[in-house]
């Protein structure tokens, strides 16, 4: 018998095939959500607060929390990749900037009319029909900026004592297509030299269903033209009969702590121009850009009209001493403004034809009280003329705020002492 135990044969084993753990790639794929989640609502936050002047995360302000440390990472890791675009400004040119001169006349595009929507839009979506792809930069911008004229008025005297005006702290562009672009919608040419420079100030209040539609039509005009620009709001903070005249004046000096502008246009928030042809630059001066309005079925509405959207160069203000203070409520101001130029021997010029047409936007609200004084004040207008305007305007530090397409200059003005020495046949609220 054979008592040889039998030899145990080995049998091959193979191991079963790893399965997918399931379990832990949902997992990571839950977190890898909840964190472009969160950085995604971390961007809209950014966005947002950086539209209405809020602010996170900023070299200034010492951000507080997790959540203002994360934002104000975010927003300042992009705009340090984009950094590249702003460039140092001297007197308003680039060094580099091309010798070319932008064109005044045969404007490409010139002969056009320009398309008009009057319909209602929100100031949010015009920013983002003007800066499509750089408006999250712009509004970051707009934001540092805005620190830094607050943080200069809040030094007001030590800003003075050192010459330092708003043109000295808004000392960096932005480059935005064919332009550059500064804070409070200041546009120059990068592509040429522009010929002039012009301050559009627009006297302003309660219209907020027109602002956002006179923006979208007057930048892309006001581009088209090769014109160094800004454009101002010049806001009344109360509820006394609207001035607009006083507000001219505020937005005249106001307007030059930011640049020595060649020329002022005035303009009413409702007036959209018709045609690219009618060239807002500085030349003839003093102008009346408007031939006619729909309202009127494209006529004047007397032929010394003199309203609505006029020029003048910096000197010819001056020359006649700005805009009078007394016109409080609707009406009269206009024509005692064309008063004060023949005073001095100025003639105006006008665009004749389709060429100086403006559609006017819709109005949804109550007309401005008239002034029941203006015929008085208007008879006698040359008894104010050195002594009312520049030579006595008087008003309380505005408050200025920068936004994407435009400056807001807010400011509480008020009755001015009435000069009974030399106003004689008027009183002051008839």
């Amino acid at each position: 018998m054979d008592t040889t135990q039998p030899q145990a044969t080995k049998v091959a084993t193979t191991q079963p095939p790893e399965r997918f753990n399931w379990g832990k790639i949902c997992y990571w794929a839950i977190w890898l959500l909840v964190l472009f989640a969160t950085l995604s609502t971390l961007a809209l936050w950014a966005s947002l607060d950086a539209h209405y002047g809020r602010y996170y995360g900023s070299k200034r302000d010492t951000a507080r929390g997790v959540i203002g440390f994360l934002m104000g990472f975010y927003v300042d890791t992009r705009s340090y990749m984009r950094r590249h675009q702003r460039t140092a400004y001297v007197g308003g040119l680039t060094a580099g900037q091309p010798p070319i001169i932008c064109p005044e006349i045969d404007i490409p595009g010139s002969r056009q009319n320009l398309s008009i929507d009057v319909s209602a839009i929100d100031l949010m979506h015009v920013e983002e029909e003007i800066f499509k792809q750089d408006l999250f930069d712009v509004r970051r911008f707009t934001v540092d900026a805005n620190h830094d004229i607050r943080a200069m008025y809040r030094r007001q005297q030590e800003a003075a004592a050192r010459g330092l005006l708003l043109k000295d702290v808004l000392s960096e562009g932005m480059r935005v297509g064919d332009f550059w672009y500064l804070p409070g919608g200041h546009w120059i040419p990068a592509v040429c030299m522009p010929r002039w420079k012009v301050a559009v100030i627009v006297p302003f209040r309660d219209r907020f269903v027109h602002l956002p539609i006179i923006l979208r039509h007057l930048i892309p005009f006001l581009k088209a033209q090769y014109l160094e620009f800004g454009i101002f709001f010049i806001e009344q903070a109360n509820d006394l009969q609207f001035n607009r005249a006083m507000l001219m004046n505020v937005g005249y000096l106001e307007g030059l702590n930011f640049t020595q502008w060649d020329c002022f246009i005035f303009h009413d928030v409702d007036h959209i121009p018709l045609s690219y042809g009618n060239y807002y630059g500085c030349g003839g001066m003093p102008r009346h850009f408007l031939s006619g309005a729909d309202r009127w079925g494209y006529k004047l509405l007397y032929s010394f009209f003199f309203g609505a959207v006029t020029g003048f160069t910096r000197t010819q203000i001056h020359d006649f001493n700005g805009f009078p203070n007394a016109y409080w409520g609707w009406g009269g101001e206009d024509d005692d403004i064309l008063g004060r130029m023949r005073s001095i021997g100025l003639a105006k010029t006008r665009p004749w034809g389709p060429v100086g047409f403006y559609n006017v936007i819709p109005h949804h609200h109550k007309s401005a009280k008239k002034n029941m004084n203006r015929v008085c004040l208007l008879d006698h207008y040359r008894q104010r003329l050195h002594t009312d305007g520049l030579s006595n305007i008087q008003y309380d530090k505005p408050s200025v705020t920068l936004l994407p397409l435009y400056t807001n200059i807010s400011v509480d003005i008020r009755h001015l002492p009435w000069n009974e020495e030399n106003w004689l046949d008027c009183k002051e609220d008839a």
